[in-house]
């Protein structure tokens, strides 16, 4: 939803949904609250249409703060870790905190665990590829046709019974975040492609490209240009006459640059590029 407030969009929480286990994972308590939309006034069709939510349950539901509250004393001041399917909620959580009420109201989270990632860690499942709950019963055999997803408290009861499907001790522990601010801030960073190849986050020693065919530095044909998210220059190896379109991305991440290479053979048809000067 779009915010005159803060001149962008935010997503609007609509419904706060969880469960307590103890130590040995046994159902401690349930938590559940419809929050009252005060930025959109109308739910989207799909939204309706998945969560059986009308608008007449939001218009009686319960603001934000007063929700968060509740939140709050439910969880109490015991020790605790909080898991999400995907550290979408806990940003989402903190953006909608900060906005109804202040940037230091989160503070009642101790420690956290993205259980999407965890989960990939155990079935050994590809990071490039996010995997859905209602996906990740299938795969740890669960018939999720026994339970009613896409609500924030059977969400939390399905994700629940993955989560003691998977859980092991001594690798759990890896996963725990503190919550504090600093981890806080780097959630809510947002990367961003580099597009300026003269920025000092641009490292030129990784303008490059290793032939696949021979393993040796190809010679670069072109200059760079920014195409496709990402920097893209012509390289031939002399030794295998193989003429590829190389692409170097650069994005930066909280505290570092993540940079991803990508590769095209160019046909022989196509025209042959002009040579550049090899500088960097």
């Amino acid at each position: 939803m779009y915010s005159a407030k803060i001149r962008g969009y935010i997503n609007e929480i609509i419904e706060i949904g969880a469960v307590m286990l103890d130590e040995r994972f046994c159902q401690v308590s349930t938590f559940s609250v419809l929050v009252k939309s005060s930025i959109g006034r109308r739910l989207q069709n799909h939204v309706r249409e998945m969560t059986n939510i009308s608008h007449k349950d939001l218009a009686n539901g319960t603001p934000f703060p007063e929700a968060a509250a509740q939140f709050r004393n439910w969880i109490g001041e015991r020790e605790h870790v909080m898991l999400s399917w995907g550290d979408g909620d806990l940003r989402v959580l903190l953006a909608n905190t900060r906005y109804h009420i202040s940037s230091q109201a989160l503070n009642y989270i101790q420690n956290y665990v993205d259980l999407q990632d965890y989960f990939g860690h155990r079935m050994h499942t590809s990071r490039a590829q996010q995997i859905g709950l209602a996906a990740a019963g299938e795969l740890l055999g669960f018939n999720v046709a026994d339970y009613t997803l896409h609500r924030a408290l059977d969400d939390s009861l399905f994700a629940a019974e993955c989560f003691k499907a998977i859980f092991e001790p001594e690798d759990f522990v890896s996963f725990i975040h503190v919550c504090d601010s600093a981890y806080l801030a780097e959630l809510e960073y947002k990367p961003r492609i580099i597009s300026d190849i003269h920025s000092p986050l641009v490292d030129p020693r990784q303008l490059y490209y290793i032939c696949r065919n021979c393993g040796r530095p190809a010679r670069r044909m072109t200059e760079w240009r920014f195409a496709s998210r990402g920097f893209q220059a012509e390289f031939l190896c002399a030794a295998c006459s193989v003429h590829v379109k190389a692409l170097v991305s650069f994005k930066k991440m909280y505290s570092s640059v993540d940079i991803k290479r990508s590769a095209r053979e160019i046909p022989p048809d196509e025209e042959a590029p002009c040579v550049a000067e090899q500088s960097q």
